[in-house]
């Protein structure tokens, strides 16, 4: 085994800068210094470099837009654009038929990883699967 991989039995810790600075106006900044996984910003061009990650949304939520992200990400079989917004609107019985019961929240991080609406769809599943164990 190459040692620039990690085995089961090792551990890591990644940290992150909190993002707390609010930039005035930074959506009109073409952001030469931001990561994008849809390569919207002007970062893109400039190809793969390290680029300063902090834990910033860069603002609030906002609507789940179907761009085809999730699908890309998403390694199991499901429908996941129809699943998280089943998730997001609490149609249990949906999420259900789409295989809500067969997931777990760390199946759902790299949706929320991409998601331009900015949700954590982790903790919105367990809201829903918390309440699907409560009407039984």
């Amino acid at each position: 085994a190459h040692s620039a991989y990690l085995g089961r039995f090792h551990n890591q810790i990644s940290l992150l800068a909190e993002g707390r600075d609010r930039v005035l106006a930074g959506w009109l900044s073409p952001g030469v210094s931001k990561h994008s996984v849809m390569g919207i910003y002007l970062s893109s061009l400039f190809g793969r470099r390290p680029l300063a990650m902090t834990t910033t949304t860069n603002g609030s939520e906002r609507a789940m837009v179907p761009v085809g992200a999730y699908e890309r990400v998403m390694p199991l079989d499901v429908l996941p654009t129809q699943l998280l917004r089943a998730l997001l609107v609490g149609d249990t019985e949906t999420a259900q038929a789409l295989g809500c019961l067969e997931l777990d929240e760390e199946d759902l991080a790299l949706c929320t990883y991409v998601c331009p609406g900015k949700y954590e769809y982790g903790p919105v599943l367990r809201d829903n699967l918390a309440r699907i164990e409560k009407e039984g």
